[in-house]
């Protein structure tokens, strides 16, 4: 029997409604994939660093976040920057630790400082760079400065840098000299130090006790940095007079608080006076009404130091 042609033609027509949307399907899944590629990189995160003391409207305070590499082969995702490498490991004399580098963007035609981070007990810092380290790093940059954060050897417990801090100096004197100033694209003439909490100890302890001579773009400790039983090495009339040396303490830090029972006010004000008493002229204490151990400025308080040595140009 011939097939009726009224079927035919609804029959023809109901294939081209499938063809349309089909194509239309398409269409939209092209769309899709162009707007949303599984394969295209993503945009690097951001950390927020007004929490840090910078303006919303500093350019400096989104940068993208420094974040350690998921596997051994995946450096390119750390965002360390052109002359940065992660978790590098340097031993002196039988002692092993590790350290970051992180470039925020320096111009290498021009002179390179170098900033060194001493983190606080546990070493929140050096682990976790994708808040306050990241911070910083993008404030060192801004002066073309590099941003070096080392971890204290003495990690087998609570990871500080006052317990044991003899051998621990030790170490951190030779990372500085033979690998930071060595391998690294530095002026000798700008470096700065900068400590929170028992890096704060450290530095008023052990690097400005003996170690001045590393200490050329001035020191900053926040929230700590008490006054030692006396100095590991004679100071110099150069020294007295040129090396800055800043503490910065927020004013409710006073060991009240449960989260942290470290009294850093009486530390700071003890460690202040101990340097001026001993001829230092550049000392400062700043104790910073409504602040405690945990809400600290330290990018602006950083970005201050770095600034400091800047001179000044009149228009």
């Amino acid at each position: 029997m011939p097939t009726s042609p009224t079927r035919t033609g609804a029959r023809h027509a109901s294939w081209r409604v499938v063809l349309v949307l089909v194509l239309l399907l398409v269409l939209v899944a092209a769309v899709v994939l162009i707007s949303v590629n599984p394969f295209k990189s993503a945009e690097p995160p951001t950390t927020d660093c007004t929490q840090y003391g910078l303006r919303a409207d500093d350019s400096r305070a989104f940068p993208h976040t420094v974040t350690l590499a998921t596997q051994p082969t995946t450096q390119d995702q750390t965002q360390a920057g052109a002359l940065g490498h992660l978790e590098q490991t340097y031993t002196y004399r039988g002692t092993t630790s590790s350290y970051h580098v992180i470039d925020g963007g320096v111009d290498v035609s021009k002179p390179v400082g170098l900033v060194i981070d001493l983190h606080g007990d546990g070493g929140a810092e050096y682990f976790e760079p994708g808040g306050r380290t990241t911070c910083l790093s993008a404030i060192a940059a801004s002066h073309n400065d590099l941003l070096a954060v080392p971890l204290t050897p003495d990690c087998q417990g609570e990871c500080t840098w006052w317990q044991g801090m003899s051998a621990n100096m030790r170490w951190l004197r030779a990372l500085t000299e033979n690998r930071l100033l060595a391998d690294l694209p530095v002026q000798r003439d700008r470096v700065s130090w900068f400590g929170y909490s028992g890096g704060a100890e450290m530095l008023s302890y052990g690097v400005l006790s003996g170690a001045r001579d590393l200490v050329t773009g001035g020191a900053a400790m926040v929230g700590g940095g008490g006054a030692p039983d006396g100095l590991s090495k004679v100071p110099t009339r150069q020294e007295k007079a040129e090396v800055r040396m800043w503490w910065f303490t927020g004013l409710l830090d006073n060991g009240s608080d449960p989260a942290s029972d470290f009294d850093a006010v009486t530390a700071a004000t003890e460690g202040q006076r101990f340097y001026e008493k001993r001829g230092f002229t550049r000392t400062r204490l700043e104790l910073m009404p409504h602040r405690d151990h945990f809400n600290m400025p330290d990018a602006e308080i950083l970005d201050e130091l770095l600034a400091a040595d800047e001179p000044t140009h009149s228009t």
